[in-house]
């Protein structure tokens, strides 16, 4: 058992110096990630709700 949770400490610990080694990129990418998909998902409601209330279904 000991073995086992030393090998995931042992991994945890080299993803996260590698994560740390990376600096701000893993950061910078998720904001953009999020940031895009809200822009597109906003986008996607403005249409929904034209739509809906062209058709007389809004809420």
């Amino acid at each position: 058992m000991q073995k086992i949770v030393f090998a995931i400490g042992h991994f945890l610990e080299a993803g996260l110096e590698l994560l740390a080694a990376m600096g701000w990129f893993p950061v910078t990418l998720f904001s953009l990630v999020l940031g895009f998909g809200l822009v597109y998902w906003l986008n996607m409601q403005g249409k929904y709700n034209r739509k809906a209330k062209q058709d007389g279904t809004l809420a």
